[in-house]
């Protein structure tokens, strides 16, 4: 009896070392890719100062839009869109890019207007840039002028979106003037 206590008390030891070995052999197969990319990194939180000084990347041309109202006063007033519906928080410039190109009318189902309106100008593909646009700005207008007393100089009686260009080749002349579209209130 002696013996088998003898030989389990080998065998539990010989058992632990090679657990050991497993768990080593683990610890070094997941410890080492990240290793290597700590090493291996060039930039460090938050930038390398070597990098500060670069050239930039490869610019591409983009186009933005900015939406503006004009007052019963007749003032111009800046409008953040993204303060008017706060569930497309991130993505409300997603939608004036979509409205702009006309998805909506080519997606599966399409809404019954919009496949009615296609119809009538003979097709999607012969419909005009940005044709439910103005549907768009007067709901934000109305949202607008929903949080202003109905007395308030501030209401709109208009909405203008208007779309520039950056061509992308350097760092300035932001501001090209595209294109505009204006809804009356």
């Amino acid at each position: 009896m002696t013996e088998n206590v003898g030989d389990s008390g080998v065998t539990k030891n010989s058992g632990d070392r090679r657990l050991r070995v497993r768990y080593a052999a683990l610890t070094v197969a997941l410890f080492a890719p990240l290793l290597w990319a700590f090493v291996s990194v060039r930039n460090l939180y938050p930038v390398a100062a070597s990098t500060m000084m670069m050239a930039g990347g490869g610019l591409e041309a983009s186009e933005y839009f900015v939406l503006r109202g004009e007052t019963l006063e007749g003032d111009t007033v800046d409008i953040p869109a993204i303060e008017l519906s706060d569930a497309l928080t991130g993505r409300i410039f997603g939608l004036v890019s979509a409205t702009i190109e006309n998805k909506s009318f080519t997606i599966r189902w399409p809404h019954p207007s919009n496949t009615a309106l296609a119809a009538s100008t003979g097709g999607v593909e012969q419909l005009p840039r940005a044709a439910r646009i103005e549907e768009l700005l007067r709901a934000w207008g109305e949202i607008y002028n929903s949080r202003l007393p109905r007395s308030s100089a501030r209401r709109l009686k208009a909405v203008r979106l208007d779309a520039y260009l950056w061509d992308g080749r350097s760092y300035g002349d932001y501001a090209r003037f595209v294109e505009s579209w204006k809804a009356e209130l």
